[in-house]
């Protein structure tokens, strides 16, 4: 589906910050799509696995370039550490941001939730009781490195970040078209 017409739509008395706004949020939406297909096809292998089983940064620097500041148009840039916006435009286009973020490093967060739990069920003995049968002996897959490690805590600052946008605008009814993903997000 093409990009709307701005002059068409400015020639019909669309303001130029929602058409801004508009098409930031549509390429936004179309690199989540793309972020999300890469990641979670369940028809395609794991794309962030080699075939040794270390990570493959390639990928994540692929959907880091396709959701570099560029696109933001001048009136809606913020940097990471920005306070939240006071413009609901600007708000929505921060958390979709943000969402981007999750859906890029949650793989990360999950690994090393994933190693955690095996780790913690190998060590286990299975029961209270002496006399129960123990667990099945669970083997951790894989290494904790520094870099699953680093994009890990880039997956929790992005959760963090995800649950801001909204935090800076007046006390006013909001305009939203799912509430329960937006406050998940």
């Amino acid at each position: 589906m093409p990009y709307p017409n701005i002059s068409l739509a400015k020639s019909h008395g669309f303001d130029d910050h929602v058409l801004q706004s508009y098409l930031a949020q549509l390429y936004l939406r179309k690199s989540l799509n793309q972020i999300h297909n890469m990641l979670y096809n369940p028809e395609k292998p794991d794309p962030l696995q080699a075939p040794t089983g270390t990570p493959a940064g390639n990928i994540i620097d692929y959907i880091q370039n396709s959701l570099d500041m560029r696109f933001v148009p001048p009136e809606f840039k913020f940097k990471h550490n920005d306070p939240p916006a006071d413009d609901i435009l600007a708000a929505r286009l921060r958390a979709k941001y943000w969402g981007a973020q999750v859906i890029t490093y949650r793989p990360f967060v999950r690994q090393i939730l994933e190693h955690n739990f095996a780790t913690k069920a190998a060590q286990s003995s299975g029961d209270f009781r002496n006399d129960a049968p123990t667990a099945p002996e669970v083997i951790p897959q894989g290494e904790i490195t520094n870099e699953l490690i680093e994009n890990a805590a880039k997956g929790i600052r992005a959760l963090i970040e995800s649950t801001r946008p909204f935090h800076n605008l007046q006390d006013k009814r909001f305009v939203i078209t799912n509430v329960f993903g937006t406050a998940h997000a």
